[in-house]
């Protein structure tokens, strides 16, 4: 039983809101602006106690906020507001699926593509017209425009009229805009090169490892799809090295069961083909992969020991002084290590849906975000914004004021969830509606049946146990230090 009166003796004035959990044999701690601090078990019941004999442990603890001062109130509201300022605009991602034809038929598809004779779901130029002036409705600063088809490069004329009318768009509009292309590259070739180039739109790819494997998950009948991928990667970022553009090809891995045994064959691919970071992402229950689990799928345990064994390999390689970072570490990372979120779309309370990204779909309806798009092909239209009308004021307001913007805030703040928000994790995690809805048809997560929550833990416990080690420890903060820009900015879903 909790003894109220031994509660009311502690002097908690000095002491704010803060989370613990049990870390082998000391006590991990955070707070809401992602400060972290490890204690010894008496250095937590002298800390709880307020009984703390070490001043080097007191002001660790005063400088993360654990303890207060008189500049408390003040300096934690600054640090939250900081940590949280995606808030203070609406989408910036925004998401144009320029068609819906593809040239692979990949195993995990998240999209349901259709065959390429399907040109009627192709984006139409008064469609995309309408889109773009309706993104320009939004309040953010900065856009970012990202063509997915399930091959955009397969309407190409649509993805240059895009380019060209938005650039024109911000230059009256005073707004930045950046683009981002998804593809497969096997469609790419010399003039579409170039043409990326010149506008500066940043391309990204999939890659899952060994030529057997990428052509077994990503089947290409017309060619070998891993060498085009690799050739693509490889003549890409040697025309950014010629530029002197720091930036590299955006290359993710999905993992299916066939990767598993495979990490050290998938980490050096990678490093083969000057590839700065790998993105060690689990497979999700959507699309084709929804249907074929028992030939892709695994259990959470296989997929944290396959995520371990990675991590410790890239590890091995950073101290033989190879410059190569886990993404999903990384921006963990930036999280724990530095007092500004990443603002990584996938990883931040309240999620991206709505308010942080959108989706706009070939044929004028608008959904919350890329999966819920991949929900709608599977025939499930639930949580659909709004359509694109002749006024794009009207069609910006309405998709932002709908039911489904309310729904998705909602159920993605983790403020409110039950035992999220008591996590010692919380400063750092989120949660999927559309994973929730999928795996238990409830849009608020359960917390013991969150299989998403199970692999993010692992990571974290990963995280900070090797933050715990000096040699480790350094190479996480050149991870931050080097190259910090792409924990901002790369926000791509990879067909």
């Amino acid at each position: 039983m909790i003894d109220l009166n031994k509660i009311k003796k502690l002097k908690n004035d000095k002491l704010w809101f803060f989370r613990f959990k049990k870390f082998w044999q000391d006590y991990l701690i955070t707070n809401d602006i992602a400060k972290h601090a490890f204690l010894t078990k008496e250095e937590f019941n002298n800390f709880v106690l307020w009984k703390l004999n070490s001043w080097e442990k007191y002001d660790e603890l005063l400088e993360k906020k654990f303890i207060k001062d008189e500049s408390y109130e003040k300096d934690m509201s600054l640090a939250f507001a900081k940590r949280n300022d995606f808030l203070a605009y609406w989408p910036t991602l925004h998401i144009i699926v320029t068609t819906l034809r593809c040239n692979h038929k990949c195993q995990y598809c998240h999209a349901a593509v259709a065959p390429m004779t399907a040109k009627k779901m192709d984006m139409t130029k008064d469609t995309a017209k309408k889109v773009v002036d309706t993104i320009f409705y939004t309040s953010s600063p900065n856009l970012t425009i990202e063509f997915q088809g399930w091959e955009s490069l397969v309407n190409w004329d649509i993805v240059k009229y895009i380019t060209e009318y938005a650039e024109i768009k911000a230059f009256h509009l005073h707004k930045n805009v950046t683009f981002a292309l998804v593809s497969n590259l096997t469609l790419m070739d010399e003039e579409k090169l170039d043409y990326l180039l010149n506008h500066n739109i940043h391309i990204s790819t999939s890659l899952d490892w060994d030529e057997e494997t990428h052509n077994f998950n990503r089947t290409l009948k017309e060619a070998n799809s891993f060498e085009k991928v690799a050739y693509w990667i490889k003549r890409i970022n040697n025309e950014y090295e010629k530029k002197w553009l720091e930036q590299k090809v955006w290359a993710l891995l999905t993992v299916t069961k066939k990767s598993l045994s495979k990490y050290k064959e998938i980490i050096d691919t990678y490093v083969w083909l000057w590839l700065q970071w790998i993105f060690l992402r689990p497979l999700n229950p959507y699309g084709f992969a929804a249907s074929d689990l028992k030939k892709l799928w695994y259990t959470s345990e296989e997929f944290i020991e396959f995520y371990k064994k990675s991590m410790d390999y890239i590890l091995q390689l950073n101290k033989s002084w190879i410059n190569f970072r886990e993404m999903l570490s990384g921006i963990y990372l930036s999280k724990i290590l530095t007092d500004k979120d990443p603002n990584y779309l996938d990883e931040r309370s309240p999620c991206w849906a709505c308010i942080g990204q959108v989706a706009y779909n070939y044929d004028w309806k608008i959904y919350s975000c890329d999966e819920w798009r991949m929900l709608g092909r599977m025939w499930d239209e639930n949580f659909l914004m709004w359509e694109v009308w002749e006024k794009s004021d009207e069609t910006y307001k309405n998709m932002i004021n709908s039911d489904t913007t309310k729904v998705m805030v909602l159920s993605s703040t983790l403020d409110w969830l039950p035992w999220y928000n008591d996590s010692v994790y919380k400063p750092y995690i989120w949660v999927c509606p559309i994973h929730s809805y999928k795996t238990t048809w409830n849009l608020i997560p359960n917390y013991s049946l969150d299989h998403k929550k199970k692999l993010d833990y692992a990571v974290l416990d990963y995280i900070f146990e090797k933050l715990r080690s000096d040699e480790d420890k350094k190479v996480f903060e050149n991870w931050i230090l080097w190259r910090k820009d792409d924990f901002v900015v790369s926000q791509c879903e990879v067909v």
